[in-house]
């Protein structure tokens, strides 16, 4: 089976299990925020983002350093594995002592037990198989669909349960233990390499990685700081709506794209070697993506009030402005991610890590400076900011490798078309006397189709001699059999 295809059928199988994993997040999203306050999102928003931070110091990329690695033995898995529980564990322990200065510091007391007790995921996490990284070199994600079915499903019944007999923010973290839990277990059924204590390539490993873990504390402020702000001026309460609306214009993203852009990250470090090769995948890769994301963005932006009636409620719809700036970050997360991925399959670690620290200090002193301003000033400013960043990172990757902009452009001339089209359309239509379920219907699928069919057809029409086209023509076929 060719690379391509590989590649094609486990984003598929990705895509799959990710409708079924976010569809649960979805619907739990939708009961929650009816029986939570944002309070309690404000305090599950302090406790991921401290995980969050703690977890960057410790994530030293033993799967990106095994699947990027020519020849894996079985030293390099168990050194990984070894390092990962070490790291992990003590970090676990420097979690405990700090909780409590940290709910003082937020001036949030509920903060230390709940931070304390979601901190046992870090050692938990790491103890899981060190075949799952084999899995994801051989671009092999059917058992890891099959295992995170379960611990989905599970993780969903216990968040649930608890919501209802006892609405606070326990319900979340709960889930978040179980999950962890359940991978793990999970992870020693769907592969049978059992790992042996080792820390013989730990020299080299961590050459690799300590470039991952710098850039990972610098991605976390960059990622993070608007949140950090907004506890800090505004309060838990608003903390916990600005981040909530932030959770949902990345529920696509996180849904679907992301993990059906997972694979490339092996494909692209196969065609390292060859220049010609890699420039081809990095601009079909980026150009498949953006022609997702152009519509599901372009909704997001229109019709940002309703989407929040829809998935979270009435409650809510002080917070829905926020939503249209962040469907400029929705889409420069995505194409964020690609990028950094293909630069770290040609190893230029170091080089992302200087980029993601100038780019962060500028984030930083824009949003200072717009801090006072509001919520939805701190958001548009977070979203445009997220948008230059992308741009800047994408021409650094063109120079890299010649993948060529311009070739780019053209390739997504299709979702322009259809997108602009689907635009027109739907905004001539008037359901404001609708319920606003069936609206958020009506117009996301009629959305959704107009811009898909005229994109199929401009693409036809357009993209129908390029070598890009016939390539996505020769991976239907192979999958459907033919």
């Amino acid at each position: 089976m060719t690379t391509s295809l590989r590649v094609l059928k486990s984003a598929g199988l990705l895509l799959g299990m990710q409708l079924v994993q976010r569809g649960l997040g979805i619907i739990s999203t939708l009961i929650l925020a009816r029986l939570l306050l944002p309070e309690h999102f404000g305090v599950v928003a302090l406790v991921i983002i401290a995980l969050q931070f703690f977890e960057l110091l410790v994530e030293i990329g033993n799967q990106q350093y095994i699947i990027q690695k020519t020849d894996v033995t079985e030293a390099d898995l168990n050194t990984a594995w070894s390092m990962d529980i070490v790291i992990k564990s003590t970090m676990f322990v420097l979690i405990l002592i700090l909780a409590p200065f940290l709910a003082d510091f937020f001036d949030t007391p509920e903060l230390s037990t709940a931070l304390a007790v979601a901190a046992i995921t870090l050692p938990l996490r790491a103890l899981k198989s060190p075949g799952m990284m084999l899995l994801a070199r051989e671009i092999n994600y059917r058992p890891i669909f099959k295992l995170t079915l379960w611990q989905k499903g599970l993780s969903f019944m216990v968040v649930i349960g608890w919501a209802f007999s006892s609405p606070n923010h326990w319900a979340i973290i709960s889930g978040t233990v179980v999950s962890g839990l359940i991978f793990t277990i999970g992870s020693y059924r769907v592969h049978d390499f059992r790992p042996r204590w080792t820390l013989i390539h730990f020299r080299q490993q961590w050459q690799f990685s300590q470039w991952l873990l710098l850039r990972g504390i610098v991605g976390f402020t960059r990622s993070q700081i608007d949140n950090l702000m907004v506890s800090r001026l505004f309060g838990t309460a608003q903390l916990g709506g600005y981040n909530l609306v932030r959770e949902v214009s990345l529920l696509p993203a996180l849904s679907a794209i992301i993990p059906m852009s997972e694979p490339l990250l092996a494909a692209i470090s196969e065609s390292k070697a060859d220049r010609q090769a890699l420039a081809y995948r990095i601009r079909l890769s980026l150009a498949l993506m953006i022609t997702v994301l152009t519509p599901i963005t372009a909704f997001i932006m229109l019709y940002p009030e309703l989407i929040i009636r829809v998935l979270l409620g009435p409650d809510w719809n002080e917070f829905a402005p926020l939503l249209e700036p962040f469907g400029l970050f929705f889409f420069t997360f995505c194409l964020f991610a690609l990028i950094s991925d293909a630069i770290i399959a040609q190893g230029r670690v170091k080089m992302l890590f200087w980029f993601d620290a100038a780019s962060t200090a500028i984030i930083v002193a824009v949003l200072w400076l717009t801090a006072t301003g509001g919520l939805e000033i701190m958001a548009w400013a977070r979203g445009w900011l997220a948008v230059a960043t992308t741009i800047a990172l994408l021409l650094i990757l063109e120079q890299q490798t010649g993948f060529s902009s311009a070739k780019l452009l053209f390739l997504c001339i299709p979702t322009l078309a259809g997108t602009s089209l689907a635009i027109l359309v739907v905004r001539s239509i008037d359901l404001s006397g609708s319920h606003f379920l069936v609206q958020f219907l009506a117009l996301g699928t009629l959305h959704v189709t107009i811009a898909a069919l005229v994109t199929g057809i401009t693409g036809l029409a357009l993209l129908r001699g390029t070598e890009e086209w016939g390539q996505l023509h020769y991976l239907v076929n192979q999958a459907r059999g033919k």
